[in-house]
């Protein structure tokens, strides 16, 4: 009788581990899963708090594609409420893009002739450059941005002759 007894407690013990193993993993993933679609929900934005480059979280649908978004989204600039915050966009206003696409690991966003219109001197070029090729770089699988504009690979921008003839990474930018 004892044995029984035993064999039925060692059962009702091996049974509850197992259920609180399941339990456990069905927790891990559904925190996984949470983590993760708040993560692929939303496309890093970034714009300028003083003089630093700062990033923004901004939504995104599952029928938007990642690279296109983000660029619309940095067009657009800062939302009110950011703007309240002191966060502001060095891009020029009226500035459109387009076309932009990804090539391998590259996107390639073909401005419109406003880009050169940022009124400003080095430091706000570089800082506009940046908010481009942060933005861009922040989409997963993209790791340079190609700036062209008016279909032209190879552009000078302003009097401080700032030449863009090749693709950028956050590693060529000096924020």
């Amino acid at each position: 009788m004892k044995a029984k007894r035993r064999k039925k407690a060692k059962s009702a013990g091996f049974l509850t581990i197992l259920i609180l193993l399941v339990v456990g993993l069905f927790a891990a993933a559904a925190w996984v899963y949470t983590s993760q679609s708040k993560e692929e929900n939303t496309v890093q934005i970034y714009f300028f708090k003083g003089a630093k480059l700062t990033a923004v979280n901004r939504p995104i649908t599952p029928n938007e594609q990642p690279l296109t978004k983000a660029i619309k989204e940095l067009l657009s600039g800062p939302t009110k409420e950011e703007a309240q915050q002191g966060v502001v966009s060095y891009l020029p206003g009226g500035t459109k893009v387009s076309n932009v696409r990804a090539s391998g690991r590259t996107a390639i966003i073909n401005f419109n002739s406003k880009l050169e219109d940022y009124g400003g001197g080095t430091a706000r070029v570089e800082g506009m450059i940046a908010q481009i090729v942060y933005t861009t770089t922040g989409i997963s699988g993209i790791d340079k941005a190609w700036i062209w504009m008016n279909g032209e690979k190879e552009i000078v921008l302003g009097g401080e002759g700032l030449v863009l003839d090749k693709p950028l990474g956050r590693a060529d930018i000096s924020y």
